[in-house]
């Protein structure tokens, strides 16, 4: 079985670019889920506030966006 995506360049660059970037965005989304088990289970990252994890997790989507957006 093939499965294959088609997209007309340039018009939907948009939709080509969020394809080929979805493993790195589930990647990190795994990440962040892995992450924030051992904060809430074993108290760890050393977050002095729940501010502080959601910055540090915006970091990390910040940067994924941005590298889609290259």
């Amino acid at each position: 079985m093939k499965a294959i995506l088609e997209f007309n360049l340039p018009e939907e660059k948009y939709e080509h670019e969020r394809a080929i970037h979805a493993m790195d965005a589930f990647a990190l989304l795994h990440d962040i889920d892995q992450h924030l088990r051992s904060v809430v289970k074993h108290g760890e990252g050393g977050y002095e506030s729940v501010e502080d994890l959601a910055t540090n997790i915006r970091n990390q989507i910040s940067e994924l966006l941005q590298k889609v957006e290259e």
